[in-house]
């Protein structure tokens, strides 16, 4: 039976995985590449729509973050009671300070290497393999959303509970990709240009909301169990 408590992670899993490729502008340029990554790999096979490949690339998105998350969890699970108590604090203390460099308009996810994604011949490959690769490309640029979504799975040490946390988020990474896969080019002319004006500004909402998630667990969650 899901809990109250389960289901608000897993609300906001979804919304960090949205915020993560929105908010990265190492991303945002990107977006247009996907855009002539679908027309180039449709005309392949005019069998395949653009909407099948952004499926292709949602299942990529997911199966990598399920990857990554099989692995965060595994450790998790390996720790004891006592290194987790440690673990949760720690982890929401680096998700309020990296929320405030948001806020501040500090770019960090300068500082980690760019992965460059593999293409084949088989276009649903490619899709399948564009996907996985999209999640690794926008964790380092927005660490942030991966730090908090770590949180998140420290609250409980639940290995299924855990592991769709981490399906759930890579979902919401797949959200824009999968909705610009359904617009028209003008359409996605307009709402990538929106999202690289408003890009300031996203990048603040998100980071209070992050900090205000931070300090509430910080505060009233683990000073809590102290008193």
């Amino acid at each position: 039976m899901l809990t109250e408590s389960v289901l608000e992670t897993w609300m906001l899993a979804f919304l960090a995985g949205v915020y993560t490729p929105l908010g990265a502008v190492c991303v945002l340029p990107l977006y247009p590449g996907y855009l002539a990554f679908l027309t180039g790999q449709a005309s392949k096979d005019k069998r395949i729509s653009p909407l099948l490949l952004g499926l292709v690339v949602t299942s990529g998105v997911i199966s990598g973050m399920l990857l990554f998350g099989l692995v965060f969890v595994y450790i998790l699970e390996l720790s004891t009671s006592s290194v987790i108590g440690v673990l949760g604090p720690v982890i929401y203390l680096l998700l309020a300070i990296f929320s405030i460099g948001m806020i501040a308009g500090i770019d960090i996810g300068r500082i980690f290497p760019r992965i460059h994604t593999p293409m084949t011949d088989s276009p649903i490959l490619s899709a399948w393999l564009f996907g996985g690769f999209f999640g690794l490309v926008a964790l380092p640029c927005n660490p942030a959303s991966i730090i908090m979504v770590f949180a998140l799975s420290t609250t409980t040490v639940n290995f299924i509970s855990n592991m769709w946390t981490f399906i759930i988020f890579g979902f919401g990474m797949a959200v824009p990709l999968l909705i610009l896969s359904l617009l028209s080019s003008d359409q996605n002319r307009y709402v990538i240009g929106f999202l690289t004006g408003n890009h300031r500004a996203i990048q603040i909402i998100a980071g209070l909301i992050m900090l205000g998630i931070a300090l509430y667990y910080l505060i009233f969650v683990f000073v809590h169990e102290l008193l």
